[in-house]
């Protein structure tokens, strides 16, 4: 095999992304996977015989530009819309039920309070409002400081802002005077990825990244999921996450990029002839250009150079190691999850395929974020469900299903020895919990598996736990993602770049990181093409 023009480590799908970009740019790409399988934890795997899925559960901020540009529906990509998308239990036995038409979803948030409805929208219509006038995109390099403010001209201005960056989201929850259930439907998705609390400072942001990217890019068609308040809107994808890494690595083969699996990366060389990528079994690949689309930490550790800039990098990188909670069930069940809800057949299959979100008020929230403090598992953690085989039965035998569980489980430091957890109970607190809500699960549990801390670093290269590499606060967003000098995709070796989650704006699934890091690598070789014809 010839030395490609760039060599791209890690196939998860930013990889992908970022590889396909370049291709279609006229690059030689050479895609470099660890595993059998690209997808990272999006991938489809088989946890027990017969029944199959993936870490990531839902597709809800693919970006519509990526979906478009990769053509991944003409390379086999299917998804079907469920209706409703999410199940949310409230007290006293009571379910939000997120259907597709507004109305509906309208008439049940008006039940909570008067009015409550003009006020649920009043939220999502601040935030757009708010991400218009930064004026930034995040399908460009992370603003400065400078960038980011200069935009803010009136009291009005500075006011959101400071509610956003610096306030809570129970404070902005407040703000707008909305009814505590309105308050647990929404709490969720202000605190994900983080050892964080409705509480905390600077949880408003978490709910910035769609009216950023529509700020950016803006909508053409009526039904764009980013204009969604609730997530799950772009639908489920036929044979769960891992057929989307499948169609992407399948549109960017035929795009002309080299996917070699089971290549596992131990350094990337700086040498006076470019870059030298050497893997585990001994074999070395060199490009003049190299991206690194694993843990920003990891590929840190990975680079082999006398440069002394990165001495402060490694060190500093070394003091603040990230930290997450990510724990994953995984159930084989015997017969379709029932909701004690459901008034019929329709109903119960309707509900079985949602996503079902477990925090009935924002308090538990606060339950779960003191426990996190303490550096305990949750006794009443928030859960994140689907039943993947509704949608994609093939993900199960016949007549059976898989539940797919994402949980807050105790916290982890990159580094540090993982909380040891008794994975049985974790199991029979979950299961007793869901079934308050879905009275059949404890009866039809057949198989289960648990992905802790450990398995996360391991087996997935999440170094600290965290699905989005680095936490989506403030506090690690735009110069600070993934570390201060790395924020650019660039890093103190020439030709060596930085793509995946753990860059700006990470944004979880969306594929936003691999498209910039593509766009950072080709406008220096244009510029440097530029510098050689002056």
């Amino acid at each position: 095999m010839k030395n490609p023009d760039v060599i791209i480590i890690g196939g998860g799908h930013n990889g992908l992304i970022c590889s396909g970009y370049l291709a279609r740019a006229g690059l030689e790409v050479l895609l470099l996977e660890a595993s059998d399988r690209v997808g990272g934890p999006a991938a489809t795997r088989e946890f027990f015989p017969g029944f199959s899925s993936s870490i990531a559960n839902s597709p809800g901020s693919l970006e519509p530009k990526i979906l478009a540009d990769f053509e991944l529906e003409k390379h086999g990509l299917r998804f079907v819309r469920p209706d409703p998308t999410l199940v949310h239990p409230l007290p006293e036995g009571r379910l939000f039920v997120g259907w597709r038409e507004r109305e509906r979803v309208d008439a049940q948030i008006d039940s909570y309070a008067p009015g409550e409805s003009k006020r649920y929208h009043a939220v999502f219509d601040y935030l757009n409002r708010f991400a218009e006038r930064l004026g930034i995109s995040v399908f460009r390099e992370p603003p400065t400081l400078q960038e980011l403010t200069r935009n803010l001209r009136t009291v009005e201005d500075e006011e959101m802002f400071s509610r956003i960056f610096f306030g809570s989201v129970r404070g902005l929850f407040e703000h707008f005077d909305l009814a505590p259930e309105t308050q647990a439907i929404m709490g969720p998705l202000s605190v994900v990825s983080g050892l964080v609390g409705p509480s905390t400072p600077g949880t408003p942001f978490n709910l910035m990244m769609r009216p950023l990217s529509l700020a950016s890019l803006k909508s053409e068609t009526a039904d764009d999921p980013r204009r969604m308040p609730l997530r799950g809107s772009t639908g489920l994808a036929v044979g769960a996450m891992g057929a989307i890494a499948d169609a992407m690595a399948r549109s960017v083969e035929a795009s002309g990029v080299k996917i070699l699996r089971e290549a596992r990366v131990t350094s990337i060389e700086e040498t006076k002839q470019g870059l030298v990528v050497r893997l585990e079994d001994g074999r070395t690949f060199s490009a003049p250009l190299v991206v690194s689309a694993a843990h920003p930490h990891l590929t840190v550790k990975l680079v082999v150079s006398d440069n002394p800039e990165w001495k402060p990098i490694r060190q500093g990188m070394a003091q603040t190691p990230p930290a997450g909670s990510a724990f994953k069930i995984v159930l084989g069940l015997g017969d379709m999850p029932r909701f004690a809800a459901a008034k019929n057949e329709e109903e119960a299959r309707q509900l079985a395929t949602a996503q079902l979100r477990i925090a009935p008020t924002l308090g538990y929230l606060e339950d779960c974020h003191a426990d996190l403090a303490r550096g305990k598992m949750p006794s009443r953690p928030l859960i994140w469900s689907l039943c993947h085989s509704m949608t994609s039965p093939a993900l199960a035998p016949e007549g059976k299903h898989v539940l797919s569980i994402n949980l807050g489980g105790p916290p982890h430091r990159g580094g540090r020895e993982p909380v040891a957890v008794d994975k049985d109970a974790v199991v029979k607190t979950v299961v007793g919990l869901m079934s308050e809500w879905i009275p059949n699960l404890p009866g039809i549990v057949e198989h289960y598996a648990c992905i802790d801390a450990s398995t996360f670093e391991n087996e997935y290269g999440l170094f600290g736990a965290n699905i989005a590499h680095v936490d989506m606060m403030p506090i690690n967003q735009f110069w600070m993602r993934p570390y201060p000098g790395l924020h650019r995709y660039r890093t103190p070796t020439p030709g060596l770049y930085l793509s995946g989650v753990g860059t700006w704006p990470g944004a979880y699934f969306s594929g936003i990181p691999g498209h910039n890091t593509a766009q950072a690598v080709l406008a220096d070789l244009a510029a440097r093409r530029v510098s050689q014809t002056a």
